[in-house]
């Protein structure tokens, strides 16, 4: 199990606009899946290098709809912006990061 500690936000970047993006702590990769933990609701959100999001199961991970896993971990509906403005997303989760370290 190889856990590595440098951020890597572009899979939470290809579902979320920045200001979404910005709910988000970038945590940890444990063998390739990224670990996003929310601010408020402190669950994590999983996706793969790919953005497949993730959950856990009694089984181990298995694929999640997007939605569904966005819903569980905030509490609201919506939450996919792949067509949103991306300009700036990067620099906003790595500010985020930043904030939060």
């Amino acid at each position: 199990m190889a856990v590595e500690l440098t951020a890597n936000w572009a899979p939470l970047e290809r579902w979320l606009a920045p200001v979404q993006c910005a709910e988000f702590m970038w945590m940890y990769r444990e063998d390739g899946v990224e670990h996003y933990k929310h601010i408020v609701s402190r669950k994590y959100l999983l996706l793969d290098q790919d953005g497949r999001c993730l959950a856990r199961t009694a089984e181990g991970l298995r694929e999640a709809p997007f939605e569904q896993e966005w819903r569980r971990v905030t509490g609201r509906t919506g939450g996919s912006d792949r067509d949103g403005d991306r300009n700036g997303s990067a620099n906003r989760c790595e500010t985020n990061s930043r904030e939060a370290g």
